[in-house]
């Protein structure tokens, strides 16, 4: 068994086919499980989207025949550059057959016809998931339908969504947990995905005690964990080329944490400075808003800024968060109201 973690910050287009429809979601109810409501809004679910840089270049081979006949070749460097791309969003997309489900699209191809190479980047679109409660039955599952391509692939994350590493336990194409996860072609491109939640987690937990992580093991009847899709972008980057889609549909959970609408967690937040780097990162639950607070004394404090984290820690200089006329504060991070 073997397991894989991340630490990041977190379609296929998962059409319903007629026939399967009542029979999956007969399954998903049976099962205690809730459908995600994608008819307005994305029901808690929060897109974040990841940047790389990618590299592309023009080079030129030459040839001439050298001393004794030889036959040489010289490849020469004859411009370079790169861009900054970010991926694109999950959006929610109502899809042919009336059905509710999510898209999201690989990158606009960018790369000039007269560069003869880039370096490739794969480049990751995540929604993550309301908080999720797994203590109010036994053999949580999750369900959901999806269609890929090789270009633009799923992988399933979990965790805690507070800077911790996630943990994947279903990856497209890879054989991770076969045990627990049950897939299924269902007509018109469509695999479904089924996923016994509790003993992925028994395993995945076992795993990470084996192997030294111990503070990262989660309860299988814990009240707080996330899910995290991931759509991995490798489309081809070639300037003209069509861009890819991905979608996911009819995606079955265990019930949201508390009563009423979806909430999102209560991750407690954290404020480190690197003082070598002249640099603050603030650690937090991804789709939650915060403010950062400075005081002089201690005793009053000012809101300096109010931020929704997309991802699960963000980065500034210091000096974005100071003022000429005074150049010593206390700070602090809260939630705002």
């Amino acid at each position: 068994m073997s397991f894989r973690y991340y630490q990041t910050f977190i379609c296929i287009a998962f059409f319903f086919i007629h026939l399967p429809k009542s029979e999956a979601n007969d399954e998903a109810i049976q099962l205690g499980l809730r459908q995600v409501d994608l008819s307005s809004d994305l029901n808690g679910w929060v897109p974040v989207t990841q940047s790389k840089q990618i590299d592309y270049s023009e080079w030129v081979t030459t040839g001439r025949t050298g001393w004794g006949g030889l036959w040489e070749e010289t490849t020469t460097l004859v411009w370079e550059d790169y861009k900054t791309v970010t991926s694109n969003k999950f959006e929610r997309a109502v899809f042919p057959d009336g059905e509710n489900g999510l898209r999201v699209r690989s990158i606009d191809p960018f790369v000039p016809s007269n560069a003869t190479r880039y370096t490739q980047q794969v480049i990751n679109s995540y929604i993550v998931s309301p908080r999720i409660d797994l203590s109010k039955n036994n053999q949580d599952h999750l369900l959901f339908q999806y269609k890929s391509n090789s270009y633009f692939t799923l992988d399933l994350w979990i965790g805690k969504n507070d800077g911790s590493y996630w943990h994947s336990v279903w990856e497209e194409g890879q054989n991770l947990n076969p045990n627990h996860v049950t897939t299924r072609f269902v007509g018109n491109g469509l695999r479904e995905v089924k996923i016994n939640l509790e003993n992925a987690l028994m395993d995945l937990n076992l795993w990470l005690t084996n192997n030294g992580f111990t503070n990262d093991v989660i309860s299988p009847q814990t009240n707080r964990i996330y899910i995290n899709f991931v759509a991995k972008d490798n489309a081809n980057r070639w300037s003209g080329t069509s861009t890819q889609v991905l979608e996911i549909k009819s995606i079955w959970t265990p019930s949201y944490y508390g009563e009423g609408q979806p909430q999102q967690t209560s991750i407690d937040p954290i404020i480190s400075f690197d003082y070598k780097n002249n640099s603050v990162t603030f650690f937090g639950g991804v789709g939650e808003t915060y403010e950062l607070q400075r005081s002089v004394d201690l005793k009053e404090w000012q809101v300096s800024h109010s931020f929704t984290l997309t991802s699960d820690s963000e980065t500034h200089p210091i000096s974005d968060f100071l003022d000429s006329a005074q150049r010593k504060y206390f700070f602090r991070l809260k939630h705002k109201p």
